[in-house]
């Protein structure tokens, strides 16, 4: 069963993979006495497992020494590492391993391999678009009953509409420690040059790109097709706004809602966005968007939060303000990393006692963003959420949401849809017609998750 499981995941987990939010390097790193290391990959060895309940399960916290291992990504060691400082000052009995991969598909190789070998991880970072997977692989396990023996209602601390990240069939498994939404940068020298106010709806988007794409000046810029979950996150955001999403979960099952009005409003707006943007946007990677866009002489770019950090300077006035409204509402998309405590950690009380103080102390959450942002409204009273440049996220977050309920094959649905996606911006199929046949394609593929 675990052998088939972790196929499973192996298919689910490993291809594709997108962080959905932004970088995980930061620079808030604080001297600590963790210890760190690289991962190997664990043999498989066999299928038996011993938990703990929660009611036995503080243990751990009598006095001896406990040693906890956390998986995670190399680039967000330093941000954990300042996070959970005071709780091991706090706690000398309790050692600290940090496992670090140096990338996603390697953190979910680690934490397949480290299940099958009954050596899993005490506490486990997950891509929310994962975190289903590892629910069905049983790599994670439920924290409901640890938060309610402490008296924990999460739905007081961490915002709602990022909280359901971390659910399956109503039991909460993983919270999340940071999140990525998405507002608009404009040139306010190009905006000022041409007369232009800044939009506020999707219509006045088009009319404010077409009035700037002159005088070798661009409108917008993107790079449109540089992996399947930009349709759904990066230019996602103006699919939200017209109340669409690439499926929805109804009777408990997920429903393809690609031949739907909202998803041809929102294709027929980026093809029309394609004629006033620089005309390698369909071939460039990430990084040439950002910097096509600090070149100075483009009006509008998709700017998440870790863009403080990655943006070249510019020489012109760029200023942040909230995605424009589509047909149906003003809205963006979140996404961002969570963290779980293994099914088979051998030390389940104190595992959930790290847990519980890195995500309900507002210290340890601020540190846990990293160059994302906090999950909870209290974290914006720490430094460096305090600066003024990060409210006009913290406002963008009160109508940003999930892309979608992840589903256990997500990067396959995401591929399937992107084909189609790619195809229209390329003129090569249009967008009745892309709609009728991703509704199809993509509907059998959600169907192998009844």
């Amino acid at each position: 069963m675990k052998k088939t499981l972790a196929i499973i995941l192996a298919f689910t987990m490993i291809t594709g993979l997108c962080a959905c939010g932004g970088s995980q390097d930061s620079g808030k790193g604080e001297d600590s006495t963790v210890k760190t290391t690289q991962n190997d990959a664990q043999e498989d060895a066999g299928d038996t497992k011993s938990k703990e309940s929660p009611e036995n399960a503080d243990s751990a916290t009598s006095g001896g020494e406990v040693n906890l291992r956390i998986l995670l990504q190399e680039t967000s060691a330093e941000s954990v590492e300042a996070a959970i400082a005071p709780y091991l000052e706090q706690h000398p009995n309790v050692k600290v391993e940090l496992v670090k991969s140096p990338d996603f598909v390697a953190m979910n190789q680690n934490a397949i391999a480290a299940h099958q070998a009954n050596d899993d991880y005490d506490l486990i970072t997950v891509n929310h678009v994962d975190t289903l997977a590892y629910v069905k692989g049983e790599i994670i396990q439920p924290i409901e009953e640890f938060a309610k023996a402490d008296g924990i209602n999460y739905e007081d601390i961490i915002f709602n509409s990022l909280l359901e990240q971390g659910k399956s069939d109503g039991q909460l498994y993983a919270i999340p420690i940071n999140t990525g939404t998405r507002v608009l940068a404009v040139n306010k020298e190009l905006f000022e040059k041409y007369g232009q106010k800044y939009p506020e709806t999707q219509k006045e988007m088009l009319e404010a790109a077409a009035a700037l794409a002159r005088d070798g000046n661009f409108g917008f810029v993107n790079s449109m097709c540089r992996n399947s979950y930009v349709p759904t996150y990066e230019q996602g955001v103006f699919l939200m706004g017209n109340g669409g999403r690439l499926y929805e979960i109804e009777d408990g099952h997920p429903v393809a809602k690609i031949d739907t009005q909202e998803m041809k409003d929102f294709l027929n707006f980026n093809v029309e966005l394609l004629k006033y943007m620089p005309k390698d946007c369909l071939t460039m990677t990430e990084d040439d968007g950002r910097k096509a866009f600090a070149t100075g002489n483009v009006g509008m770019y998709v700017f998440g939060p870790w863009e403080y950090s990655l943006m070249p300077e510019v020489d012109f006035t760029c200023e942040l303000v909230k995605i424009p409204s589509g047909t149906k509402e003003q809205a963006s998309t979140s996404g961002g990393f969570q963290m779980a405590i293994g099914s088979g950690t051998k030390n389940p009380g104190e595992a959930w006692n790290l847990l519980k103080y890195i995500t309900t102390t507002p210290e340890a959450m601020a540190s846990m963003a990293a160059t994302d942002l906090p999950t909870m409204e209290e974290a914006y009273k720490v430094a460096p959420y305090t600066d003024k440049k990060y409210d006009i996220f913290r406002e963008q977050l009160e109508t940003a949401y999930l892309a979608g309920i992840p589903v256990p094959n997500l990067n396959e649905v995401s591929e399937d849809f992107f084909s189609y996606w790619t195809d229209v911006l390329y003129g090569k199929i249009s967008v009745d017609e892309a709609c009728t046949k991703a509704q199809e394609s993509v509907q059998k593929l959600l169907d192998k998750n009844k």
